[in-house]
């Protein structure tokens, strides 16, 4: 330490400078490096999941089909109606959203809709959301994980907890006190709905107790037809 002190000004400046970037390099290593794995396994579990959604889809058609009754089970297409609906039904979405966010100790602060869009097939139809969110960096990405986890294939079985969500980007931008998260993500709707909107955008205040309170404004979203 007393060798330190010794040298020149520029000099210790220097090497705090590198014992800085040393830290950095540290944390990420050790925080972010293992998150980005665990990001490209969900995402992996995911189109799993909409490859075993799709094919117990076309099982069914098939059943109907030849026998006009379904062969697959009530549970399986109990399962199926939970993770790819028939309808958008925006106020679940928003209520899922805002329980899976408070699970993870996250507060909202907007979430936003784009227009359904119906897939090339017309199996199913795609609603893209956008969610500004605040956090920490555990919180954040145990938000995404919940997100991503709530459908999965186990064994070759279909497993739903709510919807499926496909995670496309999440951006962190350090605050005060907290980080703010911009996510994109999109969820389906099974068939096309050709007629049906979904409200443009959703702000939401948080209060001390951290229990949000939503304003929806219908509009008329490009995608979906009067």
């Amino acid at each position: 330490m007393n060798r330190i002190k010794t040298l020149p000004q520029p000099a210790q400046i220097a090497l705090v400078a590198v014992g800085a970037l040393l830290i950095l390099v540290l944390g990420y290593m050790v925080l972010l490096a293992p998150k980005q794995k665990q990001i490209s396994s969900l995402q992996q579990q995911t189109s799993a999941a909409q490859a075993q959604i799709a094919e117990d889809l076309q099982r069914s058609a098939e059943a109907t089909g030849d026998t006009g009754a379904s062969a697959i089970k009530v549970a399986d297409i109990y399962k199926l109606q939970t993770a790819m609906p028939s309808l958008p039904d925006t106020p679940d979405l928003l209520l899922e959203l805002d329980q899976i966010a408070k699970a993870a100790g996250v507060t909202l602060q907007s979430i936003g809709f784009s227009g359904l869009a119906a897939s090339a097939d017309g199996t199913y139809s795609e609603i893209p959301i956008s969610i500004q969110a605040t956090g920490n960096f555990y919180t954040l990405t145990d938000f995404v994980y919940r997100l991503r986890n709530l459908v999965y294939v186990r064994a070759g079985a279909l497993e739903a907890n709510g919807r499926i969500f496909s995670v496309s980007s999440l951006g962190l931008t350090p605050g005060d006190k907290t980080l703010s998260a911009a996510i994109t993500l999109d969820t389906y709707v099974y068939g096309t709905t050709n007629g049906t909107a979904v409200p443009g955008s959703t702000s939401t205040t948080p209060t001390e107790t951290t229990t949000t309170s939503t304003t929806t404004t219908p509009t008329t979203t490009a995608g979906a037809t009067g």
